[in-house]
């Protein structure tokens, strides 16, 4: 299953075959109908833009712009050489991918691997009272400023020697 972004342009590359299994190069992307449902079952092919378009080599791809999040299903058919239909799910969310993904990466890094502290300051009992803490995605660029997730400061309030009234991590620099 494709997955696709609402109202952001979905591509799905296939070939096509002979029956001998030789890609097919030069067939007329308007000989090949494309039909794209939406998530109630209705077809919306002319409201979405599908449009069907040669790479080359045999290789095609369609193209459609979801109004609506769900599962849209597509068809494209070819009376020669798919009639029965080429056939695929999209799942579209309202919430871009990458998004979903830094944020998987950011909660990996949380769990805490790749942690650094540095720019750290002391108070007279020789208690850590501010630092930064940055997480990595990649262990090789901890200590460095490549793939920083996050960056934290730490702060605390110490009453003696190894004592804290207080401590915090909070987002900044």
């Amino acid at each position: 299953m494709l997955q696709g972004v609402l109202n952001e342009l979905v591509s799905e590359h296939f070939t096509i075959a002979d029956s001998d299994g030789n890609l097919v190069p030069g067939v007329d992307p308007a000989s090949i109908s494309l039909f794209v449902y939406n998530p109630s079952g209705t077809e919306v092919s002319g409201s979405v833009g599908g449009s069907i378009s040669e790479l080359g080599d045999g290789n095609y791809k369609y193209t459609f712009t979801p109004d609506s999040i769900g599962v849209w299903y597509v068809v494209a058919t070819h009376p020669t050489y798919f009639p029965w239909g080429k056939t695929d799910d999209v799942q579209v969310f309202n919430v871009d991918i990458d998004d979903v993904y830094t944020e998987v990466e950011k909660t990996l890094g949380l769990s805490k691997h790749n942690m650094f502290i540095d720019d750290a300051t002391y108070d007279e009992y020789g208690n850590m009272v501010s630092a930064r803490v940055r997480t990595y995605s990649d262990p090789t660029s901890v200590g460095t400023s490549s793939d920083v997730i996050e960056t934290y400061r730490i702060t605390a309030d110490g009453s003696e020697c190894g004592q804290f009234t207080f401590w915090k991590q909070v987002v900044g620099p």
